[in-house]
């Protein structure tokens, strides 16, 4: 057998970038196959990313094959938490497509990014991302992406309340996505219309389109995004108070997220499973769920779940007087969602309060908090928050009085 004579940089250099090419055309060959083996996944995902990585330093001769392999891959990085390697490989993608001249592909990594980043609550940057892809996307006539990162922009708005901005754009969003008949970005854009009426209060708008978004996940298959559905449409029936309903579709979208190897979204299943206990008179259950969320909302770092899981757990510990606990957590959320400047959140976390504040028979301090909702209220127009506030205090037989002692 001969010998293989590497002395020349030059040959050297050849038998390195076929052995990568090699590699990647294996990655390329059995991805496709196990992408649905959680196993699997995980056993091979370090051997993986370095081919990536290998890969992309090599540029030009292997960006093809990488480039596809990475935006197969990115769901699942994202589902599993992978984030800080998943941020270096999005990172090195990005940078190589400039160099490459691909525009196409510069803004298909940029809306990637910009998804990756709202996964970690890096909202800022997000926001940003999301809108330097609908500026390049629109130079260069890429419609799809135009409307990702529209929808994608609008659900953002969704959860901060800036609600005529969050409509604009997702109706734009969705009538690109019905002129390219592009089944999914038609069933996400669908479902955030459903969320944005349900944040509303328009319980009746909001149930038809997120049922049309489940009907088009399963029509494709697609058990992930059925999952975001099915939690969808307990969180409604949850605030329409159908507790045992909500319990249902919960339960349904927990197993959809084991299914398909979901860790993120799992906790925000939990948290809504802990909602709907407590909503079901059973407090215990309630708290038991909060704190799976509360734990791998932790894990993650995810601040902005976890300024939600600490409003509910705090009202689970205040259904069960565990006072302590119910007033450490619920000011724990108000804190967060402070920092985080979520308006919309900052409103629920001093309802929540109110609510405590009114169990305790804490009259002064009542009227304190609800001052403050009330003027939160007017700033920044919740009608369907200003709802709540007066079922609340018709729950307690609460009266405002000159009286403050």
């Amino acid at each position: 057998m001969a010998s293989l004579n590497l002395s020349d940089t030059r040959r050297r250099h050849d038998f390195f970038q076929q052995g990568i090419l090699t590699n990647l055309r294996y990655w390329q060959r059995w991805l496709p196959e196990h992408q649905s083996d959680v196993a699997a996944m995980d056993r091979e995902r370090d051997p993986l990313l370095r081919a990536i990585g290998f890969a992309l330093e090599l540029g030009a001769p292997a960006w093809p094959a990488v480039y596809e392999l990475i935006l197969t891959l990115a769901p699942w990085m994202e589902r599993r938490g992978y984030w800080d390697q998943w941020d270096t490989i999005l990172k090195q993608a990005v940078a190589a497509a400039g160099q490459l001249a691909a525009p196409d592909k510069h803004t298909n990594l940029l809306g990637l990014t910009a998804r990756f980043l709202y996964r970690q609550s890096r909202f800022p940057e997000s926001v940003a991302a999301y809108r330097r892809v609908i500026r390049l996307a629109r130079q260069i006539g890429d419609r799809f992406n135009e409307a990702r990162a529209c929808t994608n922009l609008g659900f953002y708005f969704v959860e901060r309340g800036h609600w005529h901005r969050a409509e604009v754009l997702c109706c734009h969003a969705l009538d690109i996505f019905a002129q390219l008949d592009h089944q999914h970005g038609l069933a996400h854009t669908e479902s955030h219309l459903g969320s944005l009426y349900f944040f509303q209060g328009k319980w009746d708008q909001a149930q038809p389109h997120i049922e049309r978004a489940c009907a088009l996940w399963q029509a494709m298959g697609d058990q992930h995004g059925l999952m975001y559905g099915l939690m969808n449409l307990g969180v409604l029936h949850s605030q329409r108070e159908q507790p045992e309903q909500a319990l249902v579709y919960l339960n349904q979208a927990l197993e959809y997220a084991t299914r398909t190897g979901e860790v993120t979204v799992t906790g925000k299943i939990l948290m809504n499973l802990g909602v709907a206990y407590r909503l079901n008179g059973e407090p215990e259950k309630a708290e038991e769920y909060g704190r799976r969320a509360e734990e791998i909302h932790r894990h993650y770092s995810n601040q902005n779940e976890l300024g939600r899981v600490w409003q509910n757990l705090g009202l689970a510990c205040l259904d069960q007087q565990k006072w302590a606990e119910a007033r450490r957590y619920l000011e724990q959320s108000l804190t967060t969602r402070r920092r985080l400047n979520h308006q919309y959140g900052e409103i629920q976390s001093l309802t929540a309060l109110l609510e405590y504040e009114l169990a305790r028979g804490h009259r002064a301090r009542t009227i304190a908090r609800l001052g403050e909702v009330e003027q939160r209220l007017q700033q920044h127009h919740r009608p369907e928050l200003g709802r709540k506030l007066h079922a609340l205090l018709e729950k307690y037989h609460f009266v405002r009085s000159e009286d403050t002692g």
